[in-house]
C-alpha cells in the first residue's frame, strides 16, 4: 500500500549530554504556536506535580529508598510524563526519560527540570525562527496586494 508523506514541519531535535553522547530525540513543531503555552504551563505546574516527592527519600539516581514511596513516584511520574505528552503532542515522555530516571539528581536538582529548561529553550528558537519565516512570506502577500491597489488607483 503507498503512503502519503506530507511535511507537516515537524522537526527532529537530538537531545546530547555535555559530551555529544546521544539522549534521545524530540520532535516538535514550531508552527504549533500554542506550543509555548503549553511549555510555559508545564513549567508553572512542575512544582505542584513534583511536590509529593518532598517527603520522599529520593537516591541519587532518582529511584525511592523505600519500597512504599515507589507507588507515589510512579504516580507523579505518569502524572509528568502525561504533561509532556500534552506539550509535544506526541509520546514524548518514555523516550525522553529511557537512559535516565526523571527525577535523578544533577547539581542538585530533578534532571526533568534540566530538559524541560533546555527544551524551553530549542521551543523559542524554534517558533522565532517560523515566525520570521512566516512573515516574510506574508510580507511579499501585503506587497503584491498594496502593488495590485497601486496600478488600480493610478
Amino acid at each position: 500500500m503507498k503512503k502519503v508523506i506530507i511535511d507537516d514541519g515537524t522537526r527532529e531535535i537530538p537531545i546530547v549530554n555535555q559530551f555529544d553522547q546521544p539522549i534521545c530525540k524530540i520532535y516538535l513543531r514550531p508552527a504549533d504556536l500554542s506550543i509555548l503555552d503549553r511549555y510555559e504551563t508545564v513549567m508553572k505546574d512542575l512544582p505542584n506535580v513534583v511536590k509529593p516527592l518532598e517527603a520522599l527519600n529520593i537516591e541519587a539516581n532518582g529511584e525511592a529508598t523505600y519500597e512504599a514511596d515507589r507507588a507515589i513516584m510512579k504516580k507523579v511520574e505518569k502524572d509528568l510524563y502525561g504533561r509532556i505528552n500534552a506539550l509535544f503532542d506526541i509520546e514524548e515522555a518514555e523516550q525522553i526519560f529511557a537512559k535516565r530516571n526523571p527525577f535523578s539528581s544533577v547539581g542538585g536538582e530533578f534532571f526533568v527540570i534540566r530538559v524541560l529548561q533546555a527544551v524551553g529553550d530549542v521551543i523559542r528558537d524554534a517558533m522565532e525562527e517560523e515566525l520570521a519565516l512566516s512573515s516574510k512570506r506574508m510580507s511579499k502577500y501585503v506587497e503584491d496586494d498594496r502593488a495590485t491597489a497601486e496600478v488600480s488607483d493610478g
